[in-house]
């Protein structure tokens, strides 16, 4: 068998596992369009109704801006501290650094619930206030590992000639890490960024602890309507969910190579 016969044999299973990744969003992305009242498939016609009901809607406009805010504040935390400590992992000479990566992943092994319950147990023994501080804190900890496994794997591979460059021509450590290293690892903290900003962005599981009246997220805005039952104006907002974290994932794809 050639090489292109079996390139070809594969495309069947590729398209069926895209199709069935794709095939809830497709579905909700249809039911957003209906004329009906309930979120079916549009039979009767298309409209673009309910996306012009959701951004009148001040609740989920203030969900938005909150759950906004809390991203981009996760992005900052969670890629500074990540970059600080990808840093620390590959050039320190400590021993026992695969342990010490470890436990840096933990954050992914460990259910969202546990994070969200020891926030709201112990976040006021520490003097965390709740809202944004605390949900923003539960957050750079669930994405905290992403950006340190992104940066951690541009830093493993670094051209140290670069830096030895720049020291010979005069410059201090400092000015190397500024002028040199920062510059050539910049896209895969950007990218880092973009992805804590997602995983912030969607984040329901601990989020659910942690709000308050006054910094309630989009997906906990999902969660209450959907006890009442379901409506086009979710599927609407389901639907620019998606387009968002589209957006940011090629935008993250794009920068980080």
């Amino acid at each position: 068998m050639t090489n292109l016969t079996t390139r070809l044999a594969f495309y069947p299973i590729i398209l069926l596992v895209y199709a069935i990744l794709l095939i809830p969003v497709v579905v909700v992305i249809a039911t957003s369009l209906t004329v009906q009242s309930s979120p079916t498939l549009p039979t009767d016609g298309v409209t673009l109704e309910w996306y012009a009901t959701l951004f009148q809607n001040q609740r989920l406009i203030d969900a938005m801006i909150v759950s906004t805010i809390v991203a981009c504040a996760t992005a900052v935390v969670a890629g500074v501290i990540g970059t600080i400590t990808a840093f620390g992992f590959v050039r320190s000479e400590t021993g026992g650094k695969e342990t010490l990566a470890t436990i840096m992943l933990l954050p992914l092994m460990i259910s969202p619930v546990i994070t969200g319950v020891a926030f709201l147990r112990f976040g006021g023994l520490l003097s965390i206030p709740r809202g944004y501080p605390q949900i923003i804190l539960a957050h750079s900890i669930l994405a905290l590992p992403f950006v340190f496994l992104i940066v951690r794997s541009r830093l493993l591979t670094f051209d140290d000639r670069l830096e030895d460059a720049s020291m010979i021509m005069g410059a201090n450590r400092l000015e190397t890490t500024l002028n040199v290293t920062i510059p050539v690892i910049a896209p895969a903290m950007i990218a880092g960024m973009l992805i804590a900003f997602v995983i912030s962005f969607g984040e329901f599981t601990a989020t659910q602890f942690l709000v308050t009246p006054g910094t309630t997220t989009v997906p906990i805005i999902i969660f209450n309507q959907i006890q009442t039952g379901l409506s086009p104006e979710i599927s609407a907002l389901a639907t620019t969910l998606v387009a968002i974290m589209i957006i940011v994932s090629v935008l993250g794809d794009r920068i980080g190579g």
